[in-house]
């Protein structure tokens, strides 16, 4: 997995603006063969440093991060993954100077494979439709019926030359009748195909929208000013304060009370989102902008019943104990734990969170991956994840400690929690919700207290075709990238 791609960038700007490395180690008052480390990736550049090369090449620092290009590396890695492409898949060493180099290109070949992907799902859900929707199989019978009897009633016309008048009208009557049926049921079937409702969408806009809230960092000032703006005309917004932390609050009173406000918010907020949509080269199709509006709309409902300033506060206090975050600001544990991952303004941001929600099948419904933590898209996640362990018992919180392949540690919590009243003979909707955060801040967050980090990390991955661990019992598929 990709480490730092910083040196890459710093290569590439340099190239861009013409000058050796001897050059630019002289402007910034280092030696080439230091930068030369640099750019190989075998020297980190950072602090001061990393400002001087940014001014010198003209870029920002945070242009140089490497972070975009890291999640490139991720999302080619993974694909690489994809049994029905086939191969041994590259070194991730291969990857990395394929991001470097020629950024473009790799987003080309990321491209082609979400159409690879469009395509395969469309294939495979007419196939099913095909083989199992009972509509088509009643109007082929019943074209094939009405095909029969127009056939023989024009073989009896046209054989008998005896036929009574009244014999005439009365099989001519058929061939109408049947032809009216046939014809009735070939536009049943275009209207079918036709239909936009059955027609397959496309798997890439949710893609879209997950790109634009990474690019994004999932924080947008814009909105919380908003929110702030209007959250103290108390009664213009009639939401209730906060609660203290010993108040309980059913579940369906919070969701009332979130969808309220989200209303709210589509009302207030509509200008400042489409704005925001409208303008963001990640979301180049209008339902890539329609789903980011409303994650937007939702992002702002929480602004407004979870103020940044309070509610980081309060998350500091107890240490990001989403209980008491839940009671306090009358909000669901969900809506409190994705309020964790947006406490990101610059100089006043909170511990910073990946978050992971998944259904009972490991379908990946929300996610906003970590540096070093990427979260899976087009499978599902190493099963020693607590986001799954946690449907064992719905309810309690389970963590624990993972330590990834590259030696990266962190921090996993997670809860299944019920979504909505099950109907009588069907299962419970239950959904998974998962924080982590580095290892090292697990001393901030109240579900670290009682883990025993030396002796209790769990050895965990990402996706087991991306994982070198070969002897680990969970393990469902071989390791493809060495």
């Amino acid at each position: 997995m990709a480490r730092n791609l910083t040196g890459l960038k710093i290569r590439s700007f340099r190239r861009k603006a013409g000058l050796t490395q001897s050059a630019l180690a002289d402007r910034v008052g280092i030696s080439a063969s230091y930068l030369n480390l640099i750019e190989s990736n075998k020297r980190s550049a950072a602090g001061m440093l990393l400002v001087k090369l940014g001014a010198e090449l003209g870029v920002s620092p945070s242009e140089l991060d490497g972070l975009a290009e890291r999640r490139l590396v991720e999302s080619l890695e993974e694909l690489a993954t994809d049994p029905r492409i086939g191969g041994e898949g590259p070194r991730a060493r291969a990857t990395e100077d394929l991001v470097g180099r020629h950024p473009e290109w790799a987003e080309l070949i990321l491209g082609l494979y979400r159409a690879f992907n469009d395509q395969s799902e469309a294939v495979l859900a007419l196939a099913d439709r095909l083989n199992h929707d009972p509509f088509l199989g009643e109007s082929v019978h019943r074209m094939l019926t009405s095909v029969t009897s127009v056939s023989s009633a024009a073989e009896i016309l046209g054989s008998a030359d005896d036929l009574a008048p009244a014999d005439r009208e009365r099989f001519l009557a058929i061939i109408a009748a049947d032809g009216a049926r046939l014809t009735q049921t070939a536009r049943a079937l275009l209207d079918f195909f036709d239909n936009s409702t059955m027609r397959v969408r496309s798997a890439t806009s949710m893609e879209h929208v997950d790109a634009f809230i990474f690019q994004s960092d999932n924080y947008f000032p814009e909105l919380e000013t908003l929110a702030d703006e209007y959250r103290r005309e108390a009664l213009a917004l009639e939401i209730p304060p906060e609660a203290d932390d010993t108040a309980s609050v059913p579940a369906r009173a919070e969701s009332a009370r979130f969808a309220a406000t989200r209303v709210l918010a589509g009302r207030v907020a509509e200008e400042a989102v489409n704005t925001i949509v409208n303008a963001h080269p990640a979301l180049p199709t209008e339902e890539a902008r329609a789903l980011a509006r409303a994650a937007l709309i939702s992002y702002v409902a929480g602004a407004f019943l979870m103020p940044y300033e309070r509610f980081l506060e309060a998350a500091e206090a107890c240490r990001y104990d989403l209980d008491q975050l839940s009671r306090r600001f009358r909000v669901s544990y969900e809506q409190a734990a994705h309020r964790l991952a947006t406490l990101r303004r610059p100089g006043a941001a909170g511990v910073r969170f990946a978050y992971m929600r998944s259904d009972a099948s490991g379908y990946v419904t929300k996610r906003l991956p970590l540096p070093g933590l990427p979260l899976p898209r087009y499978g599902t996640a190493c099963p020693m994840w607590p986001v799954y362990g946690a449907f064992q018992t719905p309810g309690p919180t389970a963590r624990c400690f993972g330590e990834l392949p590259s030696g990266d540690g962190f921090l996993f919590f997670a809860r299944a929690v019920e979504k909505q009243s099950a109907n009588v003979g069907h299962p419970r909707k239950l959904l998974s919700i998962m924080l982590a955060c580095p290892a090292h801040e697990a001393e901030n967050v109240v579900y670290g207290d009682g883990l025993d980090r030396a002796r209790a990390t769990i050895p965990v991955g990402t996706v087991c075709r991306l994982c070198p661990r070969t002897n680990c019992t969970h393990r469902q598929e071989a390791p493809l990238i060495a």
